[in-house]
């Protein structure tokens, strides 16, 4: 190998030697002290559920206490209004509860990240674990997935930098774009610190909510108003079959078998077939429930009334009067579950 060759080998493998560490610096003492390599390391940690490693780039403590904050007046101002006085007097007994549930809110966004699931924060029978799952759903973090980060906006001089966050929320059907604030700390790495705009975000949760409920209240509305008018007409010709004749007649009593089979149990099963068939919102799911429950407590009936045509024992009658009055006790209760929903009751609208 003559003497040029070796020289241009020398100087190839010297300019590569400089681009390694030239690399190497940059990676090590630049692009790591960036909030770029921050929103990296924390989606990392997210996909391995590796709690230190998204503890090293989450300041916990800064992000659950301003958060607990919006998520509080997000919920107030998305209800109806209050006074001046009533949401000093709702704002302090959240403070209250502020320590505890941040304890509780930690813990699971902490098992969150171990197991990619959100589960119980607190010991079973705990009143702390038991408030703080329901103020965790309200704010419909456990029901939101990430989709990208959009972009990332970074301020030299306050030391913060904003990452657009996609985030795509199962129950509103919709992708919202999260404001993530990092900020730099004294050794030059970065911490996300708050979601500037989480105010935002439960109020465009609760907004969805409510149009979700108020469709479901106008469905149901429909369909039991429908039913209802229904059964109006029915108990006429009800009554119209019994003053034709006689429970002691084999004719009349056919004749009552067959429309409570084909009449009164038909269209209480079709009633709920109807309601099965809707969209349910989680705030209405008690009240639903209830709804079907009622149409199985007249279906029993029906089908109890139409024995007793056939066997004519009292304790077949007995029973089907049972579940009667149980429907009847229970369509109180929906209406006052009803009126706690916002959805309407029939004959007060």
């Amino acid at each position: 190998m003559g003497h040029s060759l070796r020289m241009k080998l020398y100087l190839l493998l010297a300019l590569l030697l400089l681009l390694a560490l030239g690399s190497g610096y940059w990676y090590f003492q630049v692009y790591t002290k960036t909030p770029d390599y921050a929103m990296q390391k924390i989606e990392q940690a997210l996909e391995e559920h590796d709690k230190d490693t998204f503890g090293r780039y989450v300041d916990m403590d800064a992000l659950l206490d301003k958060s607990y904050d919006d998520l509080m007046e997000g919920l107030m101002d998305a209800e109806q209004p209050l006074s001046s006085e009533a949401k000093f007097t709702v704002g302090n007994f959240t403070q209250m509860l502020k320590a505890p549930l941040i304890t509780s809110f930690k813990q699971a966004v902490e098992q969150y990240v171990t197991t990619g699931s959100w589960g119980e924060e607190a010991e079973e029978g705990s009143n702390q674990g038991f408030e703080a799952a329901q103020v965790l759903e309200k704010s419909g973090l456990c029901e939101s997935s990430f989709r990208k980060v959009d972009s990332m906006a970074k301020d030299k001089e306050a030391g913060t930098a904003i990452a657009k966050v996609r985030i795509f929320q199962q129950e509103a059907n919709e992708e919202f774009v999260l404001d993530v604030q990092f900020t730099e700390q004294a050794d030059g790495t970065w911490r996300v610190t708050e979601v500037g705009n989480f105010h935002e975000f439960v109020l465009f949760i609760t907004k969805a909510r409510r149009a979700q409920l108020i469709q479901y209240a106008d469905t149901t509305a429909e369909i039991i108003s429908r039913h209802d008018t229904a059964m109006m007409q029915a108990q006429e010709q009800f009554n119209s079959l019994l003053s034709r004749g006689t429970l002691g007649s084999d004719e009349t009593r056919k004749a009552l078998k067959n429309f409570m089979e084909n009449t009164i149990k038909a269209d209480w099963q079709q009633r709920k077939a109807e309601l099965e068939a809707v969209t349910v919102p989680a705030s209405a799911q008690t009240l639903h429930k209830l709804r079907l429950k009622i149409c199985d407590l007249h279906i029993a009936y029906a089908a109890g009334y139409s024995a007793w045509m056939t066997d004519k024992k009292a304790t077949t009658i007995r029973e089907a009067d049972r579940q009667l009055k149980q429907a009847k006790t229970l369509e109180q209760e929906e209406k006052f579950l009803a009126r706690r929903v916002g959805a309407p009751v029939e004959g007060e609208q």
